[in-house]
């Protein structure tokens, strides 16, 4: 695993991601090859990724036209170019795909496969403490319904910020559970004698520098502000904490190997104003529904909202269901959608999330989708559950 660790470290190339140090160029359509994959193929392909990456279909015949329009299995791709050849490798909460997430067991794990970035999700705690978990609820992907049945609010939720992280240690970590306790990806980790525990964001930023100190590589760290609104109202500034955990460790500011990424444009900019940080932010981009923040991320996809994105953020961390252009597919081809051109235009670094290599569009390879993000959408790395693959793909286009 550290001989994998070495081999992938890509040490100083991150920081040709500044936001000033980016530039890409329009290029001519040019062709993706799905390779072995006849025209009688192409066309079960393709519906799979556009599910994959939109969440909708398209009426059926527009399938077979696509597939009769893409002679010897290519799809035509009007795209970007990237003049930054470096993808990077973003470990999404850790090695998620394989112990579960945002442990300190999953981040090590992580490490020695050899990422550029591990995700770190921040909360917190009643006292204070920011502890790494993706939500702002305890119940999914931990026991504290078991150790603690009586402390829900009105809603039948377990917060986080409710406990104190003395409470929070005596809980025990699990691979994310649906509401009826089934695991979310069944044939992720299934063991249940390992104590994994609940960790706090300093514990991680610490097991990361001192990883890097004694392999003498530089992997980043990549922190998520979690519901900072939500936050605010519980009388707690986690953006705040955030910042100052970065700034200790020394992730932060312009040189700083760090991205910090949040839902919230009202929160980055705030960020960026009354905090004046400056090292590298991330908005991310989401569905209005999905309740992350009262942003517009609508608008937020419009020319206007990334230029003024732009003004406050280096990149941009969309959900891989607004990265493709729906009409196009009419036509026989597979685009980006058009607010893409608009990332590229403002030189916003563009991570999409999240490549899981268990829910691969059907009849499509790993390779295959990470072409598409690659040379369609022109993105410049991805979130990722399972790093093996991803890192296999880049290997070879080095």
């Amino acid at each position: 695993m550290l001989r994998n660790r070495l081999l992938f470290s890509q040490n100083d190339k991150n920081k040709s991601q500044a936001r000033t140090a980016i530039s890409r160029k329009p290029r001519a359509a040019h062709n993706i090859s799905l390779r072995s994959k006849p025209k009688a193929k192409l066309a079960a392909i393709l519906p799979a990724l556009v599910v994959a990456f939109t969440g909708t279909v398209a009426a059926g015949s527009t399938f077979s036209a696509m597939a009769a329009n893409n002679e010897n299995g290519q799809i035509h791709a009007d795209t970007k170019e990237n003049v930054e050849t470096h993808f990077t490798v973003i470990a999404h909460r850790g090695a998620s795909g394989y112990l579960p997430e945002h442990t300190l067991e999953a981040a090590t794990l992580a490490f020695s496969l050899g990422p550029d970035f591990i995700e770190q999700d921040v909360v917190i705690t009643k006292d204070d403490i920011p502890v790494v978990l993706h939500d702002i609820h305890l119940e999914t992907v931990t026991n504290v319904e078991d150790v603690f049945p009586a402390r829900h609010r009105d809603d039948g939720r377990y917060y986080p910020r409710d406990f104190t992280l003395e409470e929070l240690r005596q809980l025990r970590v699990h691979e994310r559970a649906n509401s009826d306790g089934k695991q979310v990806f069944k044939d992720r980790y299934r063991g249940t004698h390992a104590n994994f525990k609940v960790a706090t964001l300093n514990e991680h930023f610490e097991l990361i520098s001192e990883l890097n100190r004694q392999f003498g590589t530089s992997v980043g760290v990549y922190p998520e502000v979690k519901s900072p609104a939500f936050h605010i109202k519980e009388g707690v500034d986690a953006s705040k904490i955030v910042v100052d955990a970065l700034n200790a460790y020394g992730f932060g500011g312009e040189s700083g190997n760090s991205y910090l990424q949040c839902f919230d444009f009202n929160e980055v900019k705030r960020v960026r104003e009354t905090l004046g940080y400056k090292g590298k932010v991330v908005m991310l981009i989401g569905e209005n529904d999905w309740g992350e923040s009262d942003t517009d991320y609508n608008w937020l996809r419009t020319q206007e909202g990334m230029q003024q994105v732009a003004l406050y953020a280096d990149g941009i961390g969309p959900w891989l269901g607004h990265l493709l252009d729906n009409e196009a597919m009419t036509q026989g081809k597979i685009e980006a959608a058009a607010w893409i051109a608009y990332a590229h235009e403002n030189n916003l670094t563009i991570h999409p999330y999240t490549y899981r290599h268990d829910a691969l569009p059907a009849g499509m390879s790993s390779e295959q989708v990470l072409e598409v993000l690659d040379k369609v959408v022109g993105a410049d790395g991805v979130f990722t559950d399972h790093l093996v693959p991803v890192l296999r793909w880049r290997e070879k286009l080095n």
